[in-house]
C-alpha cells in the first residue's frame, strides 16, 4: 500500500485557502489516485473530470494546486512529497531480495 503525503501545515496554507474546501476533497482525490496507481502526479483528464466539477477543477488550477497537461492535470510538487514510481519499484526490489534471504 502507498500513501498520499500531505503536510501537517497544508490546512493553513495560501494555497488551500484560495481553493477551498471542495476543491480540497477533489484534491485529496487526485491525490490518493496518483499514490494509487503511482503516476507521479499525473492525472487523466477524465480521472479529474469525474472526480469533480468544473468549478472545483478551476478554483485548484486557480490554486496552482493542478496544472494541465497534454491529457489531464500534473500536481505540481506531488515528487517531493511522495515517492515517484521508479523508487517504489527500487524500494520493492530490495524488499524482495531481502526476504529472499
Amino acid at each position: 500500500m502507498v500513501w498520499f503525503k500531505v503536510d501537517d501545515r497544508f490546512h493553513q496554507h495560501p494555497k488551500a485557502l484560495k481553493a477551498g474546501n471542495a476543491a480540497l476533497g477533489l484534491w485529496i482525490r487526485c491525490g490518493t489516485y496518483c499514490a494509487q496507481y503511482e503516476t507521479d502526479g499525473l492525472i487523466p483528464r477524465k480521472v479529474v473530470h469525474d472526480f469533480g466539477t468544473k468549478r472545483e477543477r478551476d478554483r485548484l488550477i486557480n490554486a496552482t494546486l493542478l496544472v494541465p497537461v497534454d491529457g489531464g492535470y500534473q500536481m505540481p510538487d506531488f515528487l517531493d512529497y511522495n515517492p515517484s514510481h521508479q523508487d517504489l519499484e527500487q524500494k520493492r526490489k530490495i524488499d524482495r531480495e531481502r526476504k529472499r534471504r
